[in-house]
């Protein structure tokens, strides 16, 4: 393991009294108080609602845009043995939901593989070489995680070797996105 660089220390005078008061009767570090105050969370029922998320507070998927799209086409995929391959990212958010989706899809019976790029010889985001080369190899269906939305060159390519594209992510839309089979942004 790498050893860490700094010792974090946090300030105990920044923290405000009611938020001391809310680490203590939660039982939580008052860091952890410290940062859900930042991200908006700043009373005790919203923090131990984030803290503890129930299922019927979720949003229903299905409102995002091309969600049932999406789904249909995967659907139709898995049904017709079609090879999926999820297209990744190299940082965290990248990897974790490559996993999420690439086990998803494995659970569900598809003929699934990933890829996630290397970022010194493959670059951010789609790479029109990768996707040419995972298409040569069978791929009729690529769903893109965390990634996708300003890859119009990819998506070109693909689109014009009969292999579908489904974006996923949630990085900024620009205002020429590309023409998938589905984008589910978030």
């Amino acid at each position: 393991m790498i050893p860490a660089k700094f010792d974090w220390q946090l300030n105990q005078n920044v923290l405000s009294d009611e938020q001391k008061d809310i680490a203590t009767k939660l039982g939580i570090s008052p860091l952890i108080i410290s940062i859900l105050f930042s991200r908006g969370y700043k009373n005790i029922d919203d923090i131990k609602s984030f803290l503890t998320p129930q299922i019927e507070n979720l949003r229903d998927p299905y409102l995002m845009h091309d969600m049932q799209k999406a789904c249909d086409r995967i659907k139709k995929a898995i049904e017709n043995n079609e090879k999926i391959t999820v297209y990744g990212d190299y940082d965290a958010d990248g990897i974790t939901s490559t996993s999420v989706m690439y086990e998803t899809l494995v659970n569900l019976g598809a003929n699934v593989t990933y890829f996630i790029p290397n970022r010194f010889k493959d670059g951010y985001g789609p790479n029109p070489q990768k996707y040419e080369a995972i298409i040569n190899d069978g791929t009729s269906l690529i769903v893109t995680v965390d990634n996708g939305i300003s890859g119009n060159k990819s998506v070109e390519l693909a689109n014009n070797m009969n292999c579908d594209v489904i974006i996923t992510d949630h990085h900024k839309i620009p205002d020429d996105i590309p023409e998938a089979y589905a984008i589910v942004h978030a």
